[in-house]
Order: C-alpha cells, then structure tokens, then sequence
C-alpha cells in the first residue's frame, strides 16, 4: 500500500510536541509525542507523554452501527472512524523514537509497518 507522511513540531504551552501520520486509500494513522522536560519528569517520573490513533474512512465491525467519530477528521478530511491508545504509545512507539529522534524516515517506516497490520484486509 502506498501512503503520504507528514512530520510536524510545535511548542505547545511550553513543551516540544512532535506528530508523524500516514494517510492511505483505508484510512491514517498518527503518533504525538510531547516532551515535557527533565524538570516535570523529577517532579511526575514521567518525561514523554504520546498517543498513537488511527483514523478510518469506514468503521470497523465493532462500530458498524455507530455514527463517525468526527464528520471532518483533521487528517483524512472526511467523516472517520479512529481509536487510539496512549499506553501503546508509551510502550512501543516512544523507545523505538528514543533511539533515533531526528530520524523521521525511520518514523515514517513505523508508521507504514502499523499501517499495514492495521488496515490490512480492509475493503476500500
């Protein structure tokens, strides 16, 4: 499958927050990542917070019956469908990140390999 990445950084209220996302013919999927700084990591024990959400263009079985979650997702710019989670994010997407951050191909690969899992086998 064949897919447009984008990467995009901004400073929100204070904190670095980095977002990668892939959109194919089935759908997209997107992975933040905010870094908080070493300051709110002695404070919380945490440093990095994320979430990694997929966007579907027709809904899964389990919401077969259920209106779109958005009517204009911000990423496929149609009516989707998404589901996300945060500890997958935590504990998957951001150590792989920390290996490399500055190396966003690399990111762009994760996301393909989760697009493909993901979406596989789904009619367009």
């Amino acid at each position: 499958m064949n897919y447009r990445y984008k990467y995009t950084y901004e400073r929100r209220f204070g904190s670095p927050l980095h977002i990668w996302s892939a959109v194919g013919a089935k759908g997209g999927i997107h992975l933040h990542i905010t870094d908080h700084d070493a300051e709110h990591e002695q404070k919380y024990g945490v440093r990095y917070s994320g979430g990694v959400e997929e966007h579907r263009r027709s809904p899964p079985d389990y919401k077969r019956t259920d209106a779109p979650d958005h009517d204009e997702c911000w990423l496929l710019k149609c009516p989707c469908w998404c589901d996300g989670s945060s500890l997958y994010a935590t504990e998957t997407a951001l150590p792989f990140w920390l290996v490399e951050p500055h190396n966003h191909d690399r990111m762009f690969d994760w996301l393909k390999a989760e697009m493909d899992a993901r979406f596989e086998g789904i009619e367009s």
